[in-house]
């Protein structure tokens, strides 16, 4: 039966936490430059300003601006997780040295 212990190592998470900040970082640039493309060439109505075209960039440019807020939303959650996980890592260390600390002084 495995050891149902939390078993943390601090710098392999904390490494994992750098990547995943890193990760939404690049994410965020990548809407930046990417999705700034996509809002710009899309700008021009390359589908024609006639009667479909215009049909088409009714039901289009909503769903547009929902992926593009989307993968702005979703960089920030994944650097955010990471951020997180950097926390949880401080916090649990702090947590086990002051536990530690206090079993130390029990048996004192």
């Amino acid at each position: 039966m495995p050891d149902p212990g939390l078993r943390l190592d601090p710098v392999d998470a904390l490494d994992g936490s750098r990547s995943l900040t890193a990760a939404g970082e690049d994410l965020a640039a990548r809407r930046d430059s990417a999705g700034a493309e996509i809002a710009a060439a899309t700008a021009a109505s390359p589908w024609g300003r006639d009667e479909y075209g215009q049909s088409f960039e009714r039901q289009y440019h909503p769903v547009e601006q929902q992926v593009l807020d989307a993968w702005r939303q979703i960089a920030a959650h994944v650097a955010g997780l990471g951020e997180a996980v950097a926390i949880s890592v401080r916090d649990n260390l702090a947590a086990d040295a002051a536990a530690a600390g206090r079993v130390h002084r029990s048996r004192s």
